[in-house]
């Protein structure tokens, strides 16, 4: 048996998720295929995949054997194409997790990033999770707030804060919070996920002021997309990461409240595996990450 071929069928079944998908892929019949990663298994002394009628799944070994074989495999293939062409190529897929309150931020420039790599193609999931590197199979994992210890390399990539804001109709209608105790008055647009508390306990430094105050809940949203939706249509006050809110801030549907009082910074990390060399495609996109959350936000002053 080639093993190496032979790892290769097997990776191609795991992403392909069928027999029949991955051995259109690797020309060879799907019962072919099938002998195949069973003769890996048996090699092996362990099985890779449980098998049904509908469904293929990865036991515990297989997922941990497929992520090494992954690994090894885009490496392999990193310095042939090093070798070949003289220099390091960024190809291959790249499977990103990261907090929604990057996302805009990261996708403003990342068709000129694609524009330049033209052999790479990206998966971006919403996640703040660091276990989705493991669980999900992710790259990389772009979190924000204090990690613990995940064993991942965690290469800081700036910080966020916390802004509070809302639309112009909304502050013409019901007036604008001057202070932190202002804002009890009004109605506040909350995000949290179902298994956390609400986030209605709100943060504020002045100086060598700080207070915390209990906004009261009008509406909880569980994505923060939702919240700053209800926000720009006028429905409450939100406080969200100041980068989810860029493009509404720019673009006067939102305007920045209590600007003289801030909140703690919350560190972004990239979490990636631990490994030597790591992969082109990851090298490139983390400094294209870095690149982008760079870039300052300009907004408008309330009415």
């Amino acid at each position: 048996m080639d093993k190496l071929r032979t790892i290769t069928y097997f990776l191609r079944v795991v992403e392909a998720r069928s027999f029949a998908a991955a051995a259109q892929s690797v020309d060879l019949t799907p019962s072919a295929l099938s002998r195949a990663i069973a003769s890996l298994e048996h090699e092996l002394g362990f099985t890779l995949l449980n098998r049904s009628t509908r469904h293929l799944v990865l036991t515990d070994e297989g997922f941990a054997y497929y992520e090494c074989c992954r690994r090894v495999l885009e490496e392999l293939e990193e310095v042939e194409h090093a070798a070949a062409a003289g220099k390091v190529h960024v190809r291959g897929q790249l499977r990103v997790g990261m907090h929604p309150a990057l996302r805009n931020a990261v996708l403003a420039g990342l068709g000129g990033f694609l524009d330049d790599h033209a052999e790479l193609s990206l998966e971006i999931s919403l996640t703040n999770s660091p276990s989705a590197v493991l669980d999900q199979g992710l790259d990389i994992v772009l979190c924000v707030g204090e990690l613990a210890d995940t064993g991942l390399v965690a290469r800081p990539m700036g910080s966020v804060q916390f802004i509070v804001v809302a639309s112009p109709d909304y502050l013409r209608t019901h007036g604008t919070p001057l202070q932190p105790d202002d804002l009890l008055r009004h109605r506040a647009v909350v995000y949290g996920r179902a298994d956390e508390e609400p986030g209605n306990r709100w943060e504020f430094e002045m100086g060598n002021e700080r207070c915390i105050i209990a906004v009261p809940v009008r509406l909880m949203v569980r994505d923060g997309v939702g919240a700053v939706e209800a926000a720009v249509r006028g429905i409450g006050i939100t406080r969200l990461y100041s980068l989810g809110v860029a493009t509404p801030l720019v673009e006067g549907r939102l305007v920045p409240l209590l600007s003289e009082w801030t909140s703690a910074r919350q560190p972004v990390h990239a979490l990636y595996p631990r490994r030597k060399h790591p992969p082109a495609k990851v090298r490139a996109f983390l400094d294209y990450v870095a690149s982008a959350l760079s870039m300052p936000i300009s907004a408008s002053a309330p009415p």
